[in-house]
């Protein structure tokens, strides 16, 4: 909530990251009673800083992280519908390393990015779009490194895209 007021009013919208892999003990977020809270929390103070302040709708997106698996997804999902929020953005980094097993440095830890996780941000986007059929905008993140690669997420369903690891390297 903190976050929330100092950042509302000059945002277009906001982000919840609840997915980062490099946090300790913040994925533990996306599980049932937590999320609720959560998104609850900042649905209210939204409320709370449009009706003191007087300022404008601001949409709040929810990142989940592509390491959940597909009921666990969809449940948060359904938690973000039903806790008034305004997207999902689809997805964070991966902290599964099979992708780039035996690379240089594959064993750290930490949320791996870039096109190792293309894959699997793609299927959980599909996922999340066959589930929402529309209700809520998906921002596709998650492997994205070229014009080519937005299609394809846009083909899976995302209405926007973030770029991040694609923007470093490319």
């Amino acid at each position: 909530r903190a976050c929330l007021q100092r950042s509302y009013e000059k945002a277009d919208y906001i982000a919840i990251n609840i997915s980062s892999p490099n946090t300790p003990n913040l994925r533990e977020l996306q599980a049932d009673a937590p999320l609720r809270e959560l998104l609850g929390a900042l649905r209210d103070e939204r409320r709370k800083i449009m009706d003191e302040r007087g300022l404008p709708y601001k949409p709040i997106a929810v990142k989940l992280a592509p390491d959940l698996a597909n009921d666990a997804i969809l449940h948060a999902v359904d938690i973000i519908v039903e806790s008034e929020m305004d997207g999902v953005i689809a997805t964070n980094t991966t902290i599964n390393h099979e992708s780039i097993k035996g690379m240089p440095n594959w064993s750290e830890t930490g949320g791996l990015s870039g096109r190792p996780l293309f894959e699997r941000s793609t299927e959980c986007l599909r996922l999340i779009s066959e589930h929402l059929q529309g209700k809520l905008p998906i921002i596709a993140s998650g492997g994205i490194m070229s014009g080519s690669d937005a299609v394809i997420k846009m083909q899976a369903g995302a209405s926007l895209v973030q770029l991040y690891s694609g923007f470093i390297y490319q």
